[in-house]
């Protein structure tokens, strides 16, 4: 799957760099001055990453640090800038609007693209081609996705999973929403709080594994994560491609992917 994403992924960035090259200073006339840049970046002497930390193995807390896929990701984004890393735990729901103020220069979070989202941010290419999953208690009479309508199901706040079961199921399931995944919407299925519990694929595979008396029941479609910037962060965005994409071609971000799923999984 890496292979083909890389070459998708190549055609992205040419599109990119010919937009920026070709549009960017009409736009930046058009607009007051971008608060996040590669200039800025370098003077404060650190890129300032937002996270949600509850969402392992991509970002969550151990010994009283966040870790994580996306942290790595983002120490090889703030090395390629020579700068340190400074990473601020929050609410996914609140991610999106801390990078349109400026208080984060990116976001990393497992973010998936979508056309709602890039209304309001500018992505880099992706760096992970997903799914989301439906996992429910092994054994118990949820099967597939048509087994949850009428049931209870959890989702985190401000994804494309509450998204997709608002749209799915919202009339004739109950919606249960959590600030975070793990441990609490964990907890909730195990303890039969909710039936089911929708969240992305990686994960869902992580979870499961960790914890056998879970199954998949059902997958509900293709995701594209990527780093999210302010929209005027022109500069920014062509330099955090270029990480993602020498990550992907050298196989790099493949490696990383699975060395932190073995690690959490067995931590």
């Amino acid at each position: 799957m890496f292979r083909s994403v890389v070459w998708l992924i190549l055609g992205v960035l040419l599109g990119a760099t010919l937009m920026y090259i070709l549009t960017p200073s009409q736009t930046q006339q058009q607009q007051p001055r971008c608060p996040v840049s590669i200039d800025t970046i370098t003077a404060r002497g650190k890129l300032v990453v937002g996270t949600s930390a509850d969402w392992p193995p991509y970002e969550y807390i151990e010994g009283g640090k966040v870790v994580g896929i996306d942290i790595e990701i983002a120490k090889r984004i703030a090395d390629s800038l020579g700068v340190g890393l400074e990473v601020r735990d929050m609410k996914f729901s609140a991610l999106i609007e801390a990078v349109k103020r400026g208080d984060v220069d990116v976001v990393l979070a497992d973010m998936a693209i979508t056309p709602e989202r890039e209304t309001q941010v500018l992505f880099s290419i992706p760096y992970q081609v997903d799914t989301s999953v439906v996992i429910a208690k092994r054994g118990a009479a949820v099967r597939g996705a048509e087994d949850i309508k009428g049931r209870a199901v959890g989702v985190q706040v401000g994804t494309i999973q509450e998204d997709w079961a608002l749209r799915t199921l919202g009339n004739v399931s109950k919606i249960v929403r959590y600030d975070k995944v793990y441990p609490y919407m964990v907890e909730a299925l195990r303890k039969g709080d909710v039936d089911a519990i929708v969240v992305g694929g990686v994960v869902g595979r992580a979870i499961v594994a960790r914890f056998p008396e879970f199954e998949i029941v059902a997958s509900t479609g293709v995701r594209y994560s990527a780093v999210a910037m302010p929209s005027c962060a022109y500069d920014l965005k062509l330099q955090v491609d270029r990480v993602i994409y020498d990550m992907l071609q050298s196989g790099e971000m493949e490696r990383l992917i699975t060395s932190w799923v073995e690690k959490w999984l067995y931590s």
